[in-house]
């Protein structure tokens, strides 16, 4: 790793909805085929409404069990923070058996889950490195995670986002 990067141990990527920060993620372990494992959340439409599910990721194994953990309506959204104290928080406490941990994404619904929120912060201050997303909102997590200085966020766009995964690789791999 470049000698410029050393006290930067984790990396966030943050940017507008659908500009390619996950995609970017995925475009750099396919090129690096760096093993790596941890979270990543998908919306999926369902009913008139979208359904954000939480899986456990591992390059090496690919999906596994995923669970719902929020939706959002025309009501508002609705987090069910048991699945992100136990589900979501287990999966990043025992994920980083590769060294690198995906979480993917970071965001507004997680503030009320303490445990997850304290599962993050332990990964954070572990040994190992977290390649993430992390939504653009302001909220107490979320600041508490961007004002750490072990962490680079980079603001995804739609004219740096093909070079992200050489970027990704120069300050990871």
């Amino acid at each position: 790793m470049p000698a410029k990067h050393d006290a930067l141990r984790h990396v966030f990527l943050t940017g507008e909805i659908q500009v390619g920060k996950s995609t970017a993620i995925r475009r750099f372990l396919a090129e690096t085929g760096l093993p790596a494992d941890g979270f990543i959340s998908r919306v999926i439409p369902a009913n008139g409404r979208r359904e954000l599910y939480l899986s456990r990721f591992d390059t090496r194994s690919g999906m596994r069990e995923r669970r719902l953990a929020a939706t959002v309506g025309h009501s508002g959204a609705r987090a069910f923070l048991d699945v992100f104290d136990g589900y979501g928080a287990e999966a990043i406490s025992s994920s980083g058996i590769h060294g690198l941990v995906i979480i993917d994404e970071l965001g507004t619904l997680e503030e009320g889950a303490q445990l997850f929120k304290a599962a993050v912060h332990e990964k954070l201050d572990g040994p190992g490195r977290v390649l993430g997303v992390i939504k653009k909102t302001q909220s107490a997590f979320l600041d508490s995670i961007r004002k750490r200085a072990d962490i680079e966020i980079i603001t995804v766009t739609p004219n740096n986002r093909d070079n992200l995964p050489a970027a990704l690789r120069e300050m990871l791999a």
